[in-house]
C-alpha cells in the first residue's frame, strides 16, 4: 500500500476521533454544570430543613431520655435498698429456720452454755443471755432451753459478722429467754453494774412476728441502746405447731441514708425515700428551706397539692415520672416502689435544668447550619471553576492522543499476526511487549496467557504439592510445641500423697484453641485453670499460648482466682485487635485445710464428687469472658473439699460433641459417664468420659477441641482429715 493512502487513513481517525471528543466534553461539561448548581441548592434547603428538624426533635428527645433517665435511676436506688433489706430478711429467717430445727431435734444436740453479760466484751462480737422480769435463770426448764439454743452461736456469729449493718441479732422465746449476739455488751448494764432485765415480748418486732405469724418489719426506730435509726425484723419459731418465739434482729440505716446520699445529677437533683404513710424517711437534702422532701415531711398532709397526689401514687406502689409545681419550681419526679418495705424512691431534678441542654444543643445546630451553608456556596464555586479548567486541558489532551492513536491502530496488528505465526509444533513460547491499551493487546495477553499456563502448569502443580507437605511439617512441630508447653508428665507430682490430678486435650484441628494448666503457687497451695478460646487453629493456640503465660505468672504472684482473672483480663483487652476472647475456670486448693477457692469467666460449670457422694454440676458464678470488655470484675466462691472429694472440670468440646447441632453428648450423658467411674482414679475417669464421648458420636468428625482435668483430694499430708464430701454452702446460684 502507498505511503500517501497511510497517511490519509491517520488524518481520517485524528479528525473524526477529535470531533468525537469534543462533543463529548462540551455535553459532559453542560451537564456538570447543570448537575452541580442543582445539588448546590437541594444541599442548602436540605441543610436548613435538617436543622429545623433537629432542633424540633432534640428538645423531645431530651425530655424523654431524662425522664428515662429519671425513672432508672430510681428503680435502681430502689432495688439497692431492697437488696439491703432482703439480706436482712434473710439473714433473720436462716436464724428462725435453725432454732426451729433445734427443737424439733432437740436431743442430737450436745448442751452448750451461754454466759451472761460481761462488761471486758463490749466492743468485741460475743453471744450472752438476757431474762425477762422474773425469768429464773437456774430453773432446770430455763436452762435446759438455754443450753440447747447455746448450739446457735456460730450461726448468729456468722450472722453478725457477714451484715455489718446489724446492731445485733437474737433468738427470744416464749418462756423469757433471749439469746444475743451483738458488740455493746456494756449496754445490758444498769447504773449499779447489774445486767437489766429484757422484755423481749414487749417489743414491737416480737409482739409483731408473734401477731402475724410470719415475718414482720417494724417502723424506723431508735435503738434500744445506741438510739441510732434502726428497723427490725421478727420471724415466728414454731415447733410441730408450738409457738415457741421469735428470731429477730435490728439493722442500722446509715447505708439507706448513703444511698440517698449517694446521687450524680447535677447542683439541682435530689433524692428521697418516702414510707407508706407518705413521710420521708431520708433526703439527700436536709433543709426544709430548700426542698418540699425534707425529712420528717408529711406528703399525704398536704391535701389537695401535687405533693398529696405524687404520695398517693407512691402509696399505691406505683412506679411513674410526673411533671409538678412545687414551691413555684417546675419539677420532674420519678418514684419507684420497693418490694420489700412498702416504701418508695423519689428522684427530683428542676425542668430547668432538662431544657438547659436542649437549649444550648439548638444554638449549636443554628451556628453549624449557618457554617455549612458558607462553605457549601465556596465549595461549589470552586467545583465550576475546577470543572471548566479540566474540561479544557481535557480537549487539549484528546487531540493529542487522537494523533498518538491513528499511528498505533495498524502496526500492533501486524506484529501481533507475526508473532502468532511463529507458534506451531513444540515452541510454545509467545512474548507480547507492545502496550496498545486496546482489543489488539487483549488478544496478545490471550495468547500469551494461554501459552504460559501450558508451560506453567506442570510447575505449579509440583510447587503447590511441596508447600502442602511444608504446611502439614508445620502444623504437626506446632501440635507438639503446643502439647509440649502444657503438663503431660502423669503421675505429675509423685512425691505428693495429698492429692491426685490428670488432665488432656484432643485438639480439633492440629492445633487448638483450648488449655488446661496445674501447677503449685507453693508448697500448700495448688492452682488448677482450664480455658477455651473463641477459635480454632493457629490463631486460637497463639492466644492460648498467651493468655496461660498471664495466667500462671499472676497466679504465682499469690493473687487470689478473681483478682488473676481481672488483671489478665484487662492486659488481654489492652491489645485485643482481633477481638478473641476465652473463658476460664480457675481454682487454687489449700492442700493443707481442704478449701478450694475458685472464680469462673464464662466457663463451663464444674461437676463435683463428694466422698459418700456422687458427681454433680454445680452451677457457679459466672462472670463474663476474658478479653470480651475492660475493667470487669469476678466474683470468688469456695468449697470445703474433704478426703476423697473430686472435682472434674472441662471444655464445651465434651458435651457439644455429637452427630449433629440437634443430637449433642450433653451433660447428662457425661455426668452418667463420671458416675460410672466415679471410685476410679482421675485418669480412669477422664478414660471413661472419653470413651463415652467416642461411642456416642461413632465416626463424625470432630467439630471442637475436647479437653478435661480432674483433681482428687487426700487431705493433708501431716495428718488425714475426716468427711464425707464437700461445703457447698457457699456456693452461689447465678442471678
Amino acid at each position: 500500500m502507498p505511503p500517501e493512502k497511510h497517511r490519509s487513513l491517520r488524518r481520517k481517525i485524528s479528525l473524526t476521533m477529535t470531533v468525537i471528543v469534543g462533543l463529548a466534553l462540551l455535553c459532559v461539561g453542560a451537564l456538570s454544570l447543570f448537575c452541580t448548581g442543582r445539588v448546590a441548592t437541594t444541599l442548602i434547603r436540605s441543610n436548613r430543613r435538617m436543622a429545623l428538624t433537629s432542633r424540633t426533635r432534640s428538645a423531645s428527645s431530651m425530655t424523654t431520655l431524662t425522664q428515662t433517665r429519671l425513672q432508672e435511676l430510681a428503680m435502681g436506688k430502689a432495688e439497692l435498698v431492697d437488696r439491703l433489706f432482703y439480706e436482712f430478711e434473710e439473714a433473720v429467717c436462716t436464724a428462725a429456720t435453725a432454732a426451729e430445727m433445734l427443737y424439733a431435734d432437740a436431743a442430737s444436740y450436745p448442751p452448750r452454755d451461754v454466759p451472761a453479760p460481761r462488761m471486758e466484751n463490749d466492743g468485741k462480737l460475743a453471744l450472752q443471755a438476757l431474762y425477762a422480769t422474773g425469768v429464773d435463770p437456774e430453773d432446770e426448764k430455763i436452762r435446759e432451753e438455754v443450753l440447747l439454743l447455746g448450739n446457735l452461736q456460730e450461726l448468729l456469729y456468722a450472722v453478725n459478722h457477714n451484715n455489718p449493718s446489724l446492731v445485733s441479732n437474737y433468738i427470744a422465746t416464749d418462756s423469757g429467754i433471749m439469746i444475743q449476739a451483738d458488740y455493746i455488751s456494756a449496754w445490758k448494764f444498769g447504773e449499779d453494774g447489774a445486767v437489766m432485765p429484757l422484755d423481749a415480748k414487749e417489743r414491737p418486732w416480737y409482739a409483731g412476728a408473734a401477731g402475724s405469724g410470719g415475718l414482720y418489719l417494724t417502723q424506723v426506730v431508735a435503738d434500744l441502746h445506741t438510739k441510732r435509726p434502726t428497723v427490725m425484723c421478727g420471724v415466728p419459731i414454731y415447733c410441730d405447731g408450738v409457738f415457741k418465739g421469735v428470731a429477730g434482729a435490728g439493722m442500722y440505716l446509715d447505708n439507706v441514708q448513703t444511698i440517698v446520699q449517694d446521687l450524680e445529677l447535677g447542683e439541682a437533683g435530689e433524692a428521697c425515700i418516702v414510707n407508706q404513710f407518705g413521710q420521708v424517711l431520708f433526703s439527700s437534702r436536709q433543709n426544709a428551706e430548700i426542698t418540699p422532701f425534707y425529712p420528717g415531711r408529711d406528703l399525704i398532709g398536704a391535701n389537695g397539692t401535687a405533693l398529696n397526689t405524687l404520695a398517693m401514687k407512691a402509696v399505691a406502689h406505683e412506679r411513674g415520672v410526673l411533671l409538678l409545681e412545687l414551691d413555684g419550681v417546675s419539677r420532674y419526679v420519678a418514684y419507684a416502689p420497693m418490694t420489700t418495705t412498702g416504701w418508695s424512691v423519689f428522684v427530683i431534678l428542676s425542668q430547668d435544668e432538662v431544657d438547659a441542654p436542649t437549649a444550648q444543643l439548638k444554638q449549636d445546630l443554628d451556628l453549624i447550619s449557618d457554617d455549612a451553608i458558607t462553605e457549601a456556596n465556596w465549595y461549589v464555586q470552586a467545583t465550576l471553576l475546577l470543572l471548566l479548567a479540566v474540561l479544557a486541558a481535557a480537549l487539549i489532551v484528546a487531540l493529542v492522543v487522537s494523533l498518538a492513536l491513528s499511528r498505533r491502530i495498524v502496526n500492533p496488528i501486524l506484529d501481533l499476526t507475526e508473532k502468532v505465526r511463529q507458534v506451531e509444533g513444540d515452541n510454545l513460547d509467545f512474548h507480547w511487549d507492545m502496550e496498545t491499551g486496546d482489543e489488539t493487546q487483549m488478544l496478545a495477553a490471550s495468547f500469551e496467557s494461554l501459552t504460559g499456563r501450558m508451560k506453567s502448569y506442570i510447575s505449579d502443580i509440583r510447587t503447590i504439592t511441596a508447600e502442602k507437605e511444608r504446611i502439614g511439617t508445620e502444623l504437626a512441630l506446632a501440635k507438639r510445641i503446643q502439647a509440649a508447653m502444657l503438663p503431660n508428665t502423669f503421675p505429675a507430682f509423685p512425691e505428693r500423697s495429698d492429692f491426685d490430678i490428670y488432665a488432656s486435650m484432643n485438639p480439633a484441628k492440629e492445633v487448638g484453641g483450648d488449655f488446661y494448666d496445674f501447677f503449685l503457687v507453693d508448697d500448700d497451695h495448688l492452682a488448677v485453670v482450664i480455658a477455651d478460646v473463641s477459635d480454632k487453629g493457629v490463631p486460637a493456640a497463639l492466644f492460648m499460648m498467651v493468655s496461660r503465660i498471664l495466667i500462671l505468672n499472676h497466679a504465682m504472684n499469690g493473687l487470689s482466682p478473681a483478682q488473676v482473672l481481672e488483671k489478665v483480663n484487662d492486659q488481654i483487652c489492652a491489645n485485643n485487635r482481633e477481638e478473641m476472647f476465652v473463658t476460664v475456670w480457675l481454682g487454687i486448693l489449700d492442700l493443707k485445710t481442704g478449701r478450694l477457692t475458685a472464680a469462673n469467666a464464662g466457663h463451663e460449670y464444674p461437676a463435683l464428687k463428694r466422698a459418700d457422694g456422687r458427681f454433680e454440676l454445680m452451677k457457679d458464678p459466672h462472670g463474663f469472658v476474658i478479653g470480651g470488655l475492660p475493667d470487669m470484675t469476678y466474683d470468688e466462691y469456695e468449697w470445703q473439699l474433704t478426703p476423697g472429694t473430686k472435682v472434674f472440670v472441662y471444655t464445651d468440646g465434651v458435651p457439644e460433641a455429637g452427630v449433629s447441632r440437634s443430637d449433642l453428648f450433653g451433660t447428662d450423658r457425661m455426668l452418667q459417664a463420671l458416675r460410672e467411674a466415679e471410685d476410679g482414679t482421675p485418669k480412669e475417669i477422664l478414660g471413661a468420659v472419653d470413651r463415652a464421648v467416642a461411642a456416642f458420636v461413632k465416626d463424625a468428625p470432630q467439630f471442637d477441641d475436647l479437653t478435661m482435668l480432674c483433681v482428687e483430694y487426700f487431705g493433708p499430708r501431716e495428718a488425714e482429715d475426716a468427711g464425707s464430701g464437700a461445703d457447698t454452702n457457699n456456693v452461689r446460684e447465678p442471678e
